[in-house]
């Protein structure tokens, strides 16, 4: 597909005609078959210097909503939000007076968009997924047409240390096009590849272990020089040894330099997980898988600690009593908000999810909307849910004063809605990022075909 230029093209994705369809439970069908297909979209190559957006309902992501209200974007940030602004006659103008607007979905956490999610050796901590990223992956094709604007993209979990992770925009030519933050996290796990759970945690100290043994030798090599070298017996000017650049990177997380996103699969892993964090003094993130609620106690005494967390994509579980076998629907995120425990929420990847656990197989894990229906149906507020998947997700990647809310100085990352985001019939009319219409529905050729708007050509071969 051509790249859309919205200096040319930003009226067409609020003009044209929309027929509002009911999307549940046809949506579950839809949405499941649009994450599996791949739209080759080509982003405009630079930001509009001025876009004004007109927006019906403006949601703010603060708990805020504005009638008929306007967002000033220039060069990619807000300037001025508001319902009586006046909007400059050379601005480009998006007008979704009839729609709803709100902030971009932002992920904390996915392994969507790479070649592969995780190398072979398990403790890798010098790699980075900057050299795995794929621009052209479809992880990002859906991330655009869902409505999210910034991806945390991470090794998976079949890893012991998987290496840095990186902050990205969803489109760009390359992977330094798409970076927000290159370097961004550590990825760990407690989730054996192979072996005992016991195994895991052992290599995972002995990781951080060598390292810190290493900064010691190297220490004691520097103190040794400087000895010799005041009592005359070396002609070395300077102290030239380094440390092993391989270990570097367990350092800087040590040293808490670098965040360390540690995957938690079960409530029997948590105590482990608390105990690394006393242990090793990281700036830690635990990603929860769906049992941990029950461990939630131990969760509080990690908040306490610094520990900020992240739920895996399964948010509900299906607990049996063990004498009653009584079966009762548990949504993990419920436990912790009633518990007071801040976190975020994610969307599941099509490849990433089907490694481990049968309770991972839903495609409506990976609609953004859907997860934050599932929390409000479960009890959660919705502003609270939908801040899950916005502001939180932000602040847990120290980018809350940038994204994750509509208000001057943030970028301007907004998704143009046809109705308010939990609404049956809502859907991502069009996505803006720093300004730019990165996507637009009525030019999305694979929503066509699965809709049933067009017929691919293969299709038509068949026939």
């Amino acid at each position: 597909m051509p790249a859309s230029s919205p200096q040319s093209t930003p009226s067409s994705i609020v003009s044209v005609a929309m027929t509002t369809r009911r999307l549940l439970p046809n949506a579950v069908l839809g949405f499941a078959a649009l994450a599996c297909a791949s739209f080759a979209f080509a982003p405009a190559a630079r930001a509009q210097e001025l876009t004004a957006v007109k927006a019906g309902t403006l949601w703010l992501g603060n708990g805020k909503t504005i009638q008929n209200a306007v967002v000033l974007i220039e060069d990619g940030r807000i300037t001025k939000v508001g319902a009586d602004i006046d909007v400059p006659m050379n601005a480009t103008v998006i007008d979704a007076s009839k729609k709803f607007v709100m902030p971009a979905w932002v992920h904390a956490h996915t392994a969507g968009g790479m070649d592969r999610e995780n190398e072979n050796m398990p403790v890798t901590p010098y790699l980075s997924v900057l050299d795995s990223i794929d621009p052209s992956h479809s992880a990002f094709d859906q991330a655009r047409r869902f409505g999210v604007g910034t991806l945390h993209v991470l090794p998976g979990d079949a890893t012991v240390v998987g290496g840095r992770g990186m902050i990205v925009k969803p489109y760009g030519k390359t992977p330094e096009e798409m970076a927000l933050v290159e370097r961004a996290a550590m990825k760990a796990s407690l989730e054996p590849k192979s072996g005992s759970r016991s195994a895991q945690v052992a290599q995972l100290r002995r990781a951080f272990d060598e390292a810190k043994e290493a900064r010691a030798t190297w220490e004691q090599a520097k103190k040794d020089w400087e000895e010799e070298k005041k009592n005359g017996a070396t002609n070395k000017e300077e102290f030239d040894e380094k440390i092993d650049e391989l270990k570097q990177p367990l350092l800087d997380v040590l040293d808490r330099k670098t965040r360390l996103f540690l995957y938690v699969p079960a409530a029997t892993d948590v105590p482990a997980a608390l105990r690394f964090v006393d242990d090793y003094k990281t700036d830690t993130v635990f990603v929860l898988g769906a049992t941990c609620y029950k461990a939630v106690d131990l969760l509080q005494q990690a908040m306490k600690r610094g520990v900020e967390f992240i739920l895996d994509a399964d948010l509900e579980y299906l607990e049996k009593d063990p004498i009653t076998e009584e079966e009762t629907l548990v949504c993990p995120a419920k436990v912790l908000f009633d518990a007071g425990i801040p976190f975020a929420i994610t969307t599941a990847s099509p490849s990433a999810r089907m490694r481990f656990g049968a309770n991972r197989s839903s495609p409506t894990q990976q609609i953004p909307s859907w997860q934050v229906a599932t929390c409000v149906r479960h009890g959660i507020p919705e502003r609270a849910a939908i801040a899950a998947l916005t502001a939180a997700p932000a602040r847990i990647l120290r980018l809350e004063k940038q994204v994750g809310e509509i208000a001057v100085g943030f970028d301007g990352n907004l998704q143009v809605l046809t109705a308010a985001p939990l609404e049956a019939e809502s859907q991502v009319e069009a996505l803006v990022v720093e300004g730019r219409v990165i996507y637009e529905r009525s030019k999305d050729p694979r929503y066509a075909e699965l809709t049933g708007e067009t017929k691919s050509a293969a299709g038509e071969g068949q026939r």
